[in-house]
């Protein structure tokens, strides 16, 4: 099978490579603005920098492909909206997939009620997923919310503000519950995804086993590394004193895509159903303290 990653420099794509070469026999093409930096070298592994919205070089890439992963958000570049671009990577990358061999599209997501007011964020997830589904032959569209590991943007969010701020004040949405997930665990999923028996556009959410509110989540986190940490609940928390701590306080790659992900933690982030369970029975997601890091 050949495999096409798109998003392959990434935090998911790079750690989905690793994963796949050491556990597969499959080719992959890593397609990225700068798929040569990974630092992964195998003969199986071909490394094209592309971007996204070169439909037909794109295309080319993809034409002997039997499924593809879409790994892209826009989050962090800088001259379009960036729901726009999303929007707009997607439809690229239908145009360019359409006279391809591929057959199953892996899609990465966040989760999120569509029933409820979703943040830009969470409903240009949904928006893209939906794209996909319209346009091509088969989407297993999985949602998540955060992913816990090194390199994860929201995951370092957290543990640099408890590394440098010994008190934190929180505002009312560190009441709002999400179910993290393991690095290795959303991986496991990924990978399983290229051999389940379905023939349908398929959602799947994802998550640990534990659901529990932000400051809970910022407790146990310092809890594990033995931290101590007064936590201040204030009422409300303006997006622009939050975007000031992610400025000073977090890494200034993170910065730009974490200010946009803010607003999504009013979202509740929670497995709503047992598809995944039903799918992927093997997959038993660990609990946080096994997957801290």
């Amino acid at each position: 099978m050949k495999i096409a990653v798109l998003g392959s420099s990434g935090y998911i794509g790079h750690n989905l490579i690793d994963r796949l070469l050491a556990t597969t026999k499959h080719e992959i093409v890593a397609l990225s603005p700068n798929a040569t930096s990974i630092g992964l070298v195998d003969k199986r592994l071909q490394k094209h920098n592309v971007n996204v919205f070169d439909t037909d070089i794109l295309g080319t890439y993809l034409k002997d492909c039997d499924v593809a992963y879409y790994l892209i958000h826009m989050m962090a570049q800088q001259k379009l909206d960036f729901a726009d671009a999303e929007q707009k990577a997607a439809q690229s990358f239908c145009s360019a997939a359409a006279g391809s061999n591929i057959k199953r599209i892996i899609y990465l997501g966040g989760l999120g009620n569509d029933q409820e007011k979703l943040s830009k964020h969470l409903a240009s997830r949904h928006k893209t997923g939906q794209i996909l589904k319209d346009n091509l032959p088969q989407v297993i569209e999985f949602r998540a919310s955060m992913v816990v590991g090194h390199g994860s943007i929201s995951y370092d969010i957290v543990t640099n503000l408890i590394h440098k701020l010994p008190v934190l004040t929180l505002p009312k949405w560190a009441k709002t519950l999400t179910q993290p997930i393991g690095l290795d665990d959303a991986i496991s999923y990924l990978v399983a995804a290229l051999s389940i028996d379905t023939l349908s556009h398929e959602i799947v959410e994802i998550g640990g086993p534990e659901k529990l509110s932000y400051g809970d989540l910022m407790k146990r986190y310092a809890a594990w590394k033995r931290k101590k940490m007064i936590i201040i609940r204030l009422h409300v928390i303006p997006v622009s004193v939050a975007a000031l701590w992610l400025n000073l306080f977090t890494p200034r790659k993170h910065a730009k895509v974490g200010r946009i992900m803010v607003e999504s933690l009013s979202n509740p982030m929670v497995v709503t159903n047992q598809r995944a369970a039903e799918l992927f029975p093997d997959i038993m997601p660990k609990k946080l303290e096994d997957v801290f890091v």
